[in-house]
């Protein structure tokens, strides 16, 4: 402005009073609200004092000339001021409409239920959503330029980065289907891809990563395995241990009511069809406690039981097998111990557990169950000197699944129902069952029972 007036004293033409009107048009957008207007309004009203005294210090006297020239600075101004303000307004409206496609982007990766990043070829982040973040324990804004490296496990890095420089490599999508622990020690199923991003020179300028945790879906796709096992043993049960004794006792009424044996004959074998049908009868009723157990259909009404006299009632129903195979079989429970559970599950528990000892202990053994309580529970434990079992065979038997059926030492059958319904029931009744076997070393299964109502 000073260099203005110096110049316009010499009557010398300059173009610092030009720059006013550059000055007016960054008022429109370095100022917001009514301010802008006032800013560039006041900018010109200086512009037009110098244009004034530039004129009167030139002799142009007040006429046509005087006055068109300061009309022709205001036409100019108020074109140069509707074009900036529609300008400003069109700018400001593709602004508000980029960020909200930005944010209605970044809203839909963020609620997307996957974890999704974006990394250059060097594997630093370009850009994340809220979900990949928040598994690997970063805010999404602290993420952004750092490397893989640096924020992956190393189980995971080490597993992954082959996959991602194959992406880059080979240009085409790299998928992996995997078990993945996070920072946070929780184990997820990952399903996800690395799909290479190529630019119009051909090149790999960014990878883009999808996973999707499918934990649930492995888990109910392991549960449908198992359902479909089970479903197998079933059949394996209906099919051998159901149906070969009813053919059995088919075959030898057939043969007595033909007369192809004697009366004399059929009774011979009144025995073993007695013990074949009460085995059969054992199994039926097993199959359908287990089944309702699996449909819920089984509630536990918990009472006041004497374990001692529950124990020694089932332990009878046994004793013939006991003196067959001259097991020391015996008991140690106090004759007033008391536990809350129902009593008709604790029997069907405790004959089957007892049953299975005796079954799977050679003869000349021993079996015992011994019975104790503390201040909140009773603990009832039956131990035998028998085959034992494997690690593996325990976990199956902890997660109640189905036994394959396996004879006993002197050939007893069972239908692999019977621990599966036991610690069912069990756990109905709020039981803690720990089992402990070795091979050839005997098992012994510990049962802790609620002492009382609030134990």
């Amino acid at each position: 402005m000073g260099s203005t007036l110096v110049y316009g004293d010499q009557l010398l033409f300059v173009d610092t009073e030009n720059l006013l009107f550059a000055a007016m048009a960054i008022s429109m957008f370095l100022v917001d609200g009514i301010s802008k207007h006032v800013a560039y309004w006041v900018i010109f009203g200086v512009f037009i004092s110098l244009k004034v005294y530039l004129l009167d210090l030139q002799g142009v006297e007040l006429g046509v000339a005087y006055w068109m020239t300061l009309v022709n600075n205001l036409v100019v101004a108020s074109i140069l001021y509707l074009f900036l303000f529609v300008f400003r307004s069109i700018l400001v409206k593709a602004f508000d409409r980029s960020d909200q496609h930005e944010q209605t982007l970044r809203s839909l990766l963020d609620n997307a239920p996957i974890l999704m990043a974006l990394v250059d070829t060097e594997g630093k982040f370009i850009l994340v959503n809220q979900n990949y973040a928040d598994r690997f324990g970063y805010k999404r804004r602290d993420l952004i330029g750092r490397s893989r490296r640096e924020v992956l496990t190393e189980d995971i890095f080490e597993k992954h980065e082959p996959m991602f420089q194959e992406s880059i490599n080979t240009q085409t999508q790299v998928s992996f289907l995997e078990e993945s622990t996070m920072p946070d020690g929780s184990i997820i199923s990952a399903n996800g891809k690395y799909e290479p991003i190529v630019n119009a020179d051909g090149e790999v300028e960014s990878v883009a990563i999808c996973v999707d945790d499918v934990s649930e879906l492995v888990k109910a796709h392991r549960a449908l395995q198992v359902a479909n096992e089970t479903k197998d043993k079933l059949f394996s049960i209906i099919a051998h241990d159901i149906k070969s004794p009813l053919n059995l006792f088919h075959s030898i009424l057939n043969l007595n009511h033909d007369d192809v044996i004697s009366k004399e004959q059929f009774l011979e074998y009144q025995s073993s069809l007695k013990q074949r049908l009460s085995s059969l009868t054992a199994t039926v009723d097993e199959l359908l406690e287990w089944a309702r157990m699996q449909l819920g259909g089984i509630s536990a009404y918990p009472a006041r039981v004497n374990v001692n006299n529950v124990v020694k009632e089932n332990a009878d129903l046994f004793h013939t097998l006991i003196v067959k195979k001259n097991i020391d079989f015996k008991i140690d429970t106090p004759k007033e111990m008391e536990a809350w559970i129902d009593e008709n599950h604790f029997k069907v528990a405790i004959r089957n557990l007892i049953h299975n000892a005796i079954k799977y202990t050679n003869g000349g053994g021993y079996v015992q169950v011994v019975g104790n309580q503390n201040e909140s529970e009773t603990i009832v434990s039956i131990e035998d000197s028998g085959i034992g079992m494997t690690s593996d065979q325990i976990q199956s038997i902890i997660k109640k699944e189905i036994q394959k059926s396996k004879a006993g030492t002197d050939k007893e059958m069972g239908a692999g129902l019977g621990l599966s319904l036991s610690l069912g029931l069990l756990e109905k009744n709020n039981c803690n069952i720990s089992v402990s076997s070795e091979p050839n070393r005997g098992t012994k299964i510990q049962i802790k029972i609620p002492k009382s109502a609030k134990g």
